[in-house]
């Protein structure tokens, strides 16, 4: 602590406490060290070392505490539910937007171990420093000391399995849903540089107007929490996980699938209007939307992409602009048995 701190805590004791204390004479049949000079002393000393652990004890864990916000509309989700702008998704599956996709702001954060419970999450490092995983259950992220690049790593909560519920569904709806399809939480497990450690939940919950509603809250694990138990998703190279691919003839050859052959122009197209209008609900600008290679990697996304075969998915590369800044990001644009067309992934 600095002395100037000190010093001002001090000066906000009344002086008439201090007197008390200096005058106070306790009964003379009681022997006591603080009628001496020295007692005087230990009196000082102790209410000095009284104010500095004080700080430390009424500010947990020395100020390092954990903020989430919103990503694109940097909305703070607090404790008490927050309606999410950012996404909805409708009683026939179509996703708009991201229902919750957010970033952190805190201090001295070493790693953070996410893992979900129902659904899905992604990782995305605007910075390109740390590993990504693709879309995965567990996953731990290293932070580091730089509190300014935390804004740009993003876990992307994707609800798959309500999108396909309603999607494949025709006799579901939102409100008639299972639990477990209306509701999730992922829980944080942070490790601070100096060696302390807190446990955080983000609770997601979807009402029937196809809204979201998060919490962010202080968690305790518990035996009932076995999903955390699960092993994190191996780290994925980056020359593999957003690899365009130019062999894609040669794959073919090898006797994989070729999506783009196996749709006409019309279908195509189709999905690429869903894409565009994915995006008109989004932070980003679309400067140029193409069909990626067959050899792109998201194909095999285990949970997602590599459920629909050629013929009911697409994925496109985008170019895409926000704050003066170009980004290149992908869109996968999947349909049940020749339904509607909808988004069931996007990202980095």
């Amino acid at each position: 602590m600095k002395k100037e701190t000190i010093s001002k805590a001090i000066g906000e004791i009344d002086t008439k406490h201090i007197n008390e204390a200096m005058n106070y004479h306790i009964s003379n049949s009681k022997a006591s060290i603080f009628r001496r000079p020295l007692g005087r002393s230990i009196i000082a000393a102790t209410v000095c070392l009284c104010l500095l652990v004080g700080f430390g004890v009424f500010i947990p864990f020395g100020g390092l505490t954990v903020k989430a916000y919103a990503y694109g509309t940097n909305e703070e989700i607090s404790k008490v539910n927050t309606v999410l702008s950012s996404g909805t998704i409708t009683d026939d599956g179509e996703m708009r937007g991201h229902p919750l996709q957010f970033y952190l702001v805190g201090k001295d954060i070493a790693t953070i171990r996410f893992s979900c419970k129902n659904q899905w999450i992604d990782f995305v490092d605007w910075t390109q420093k740390r590993d990504e995983y693709g879309i995965g259950k567990n996953f731990s992220v290293s932070y580091g000391e730089d509190e300014s690049e935390y804004y740009y790593l993003t876990i992307d909560w994707v609800p798959k399995n309500t999108i396909r519920e309603l999607t494949d569904n025709k006799d579901s709806v939102i409100k008639n849903l299972p639990i477990e399809l209306r509701e999730d939480i992922i829980v944080l497990q942070i490790t601070y540089e100096n060696g302390r450690s807190a446990t955080k939940a983000m609770k997601i919950r979807l009402q029937d107007n196809g809204k979201f509603v998060a919490s962010f809250i202080d968690y305790t694990i518990t035996e009932q929490d076995e999903f955390i138990k699960q092993p994190d998703s191996p780290s994925i190279s980056r020359d593999i996980l957003y690899a365009e691919g130019d062999d894609a003839a040669s794959q073919n050859s090898k006797g994989k699938p070729s999506y783009q052959l196996a749709l006409s122009e019309k279908e195509i197209e189709a999905a690429k209007v869903v894409a565009m209008d994915y995006y008109k609900n989004t932070v980003w600008q679309i400067e140029k939307i193409s069909v990626t290679a067959d050899s792109n990697s998201r194909y095999n996304n285990t949970g997602i992409e590599a459920e629909y075969s050629a013929g009911n998915i697409i994925i496109f590369d985008v170019t895409a602009i926000r704050d003066r800044e170009t980004e290149n990001r992908t869109i996968s644009v999947a349909r049940a048995d020749n339904s509607a067309w909808s988004i069931i992934n996007e990202g980095f």
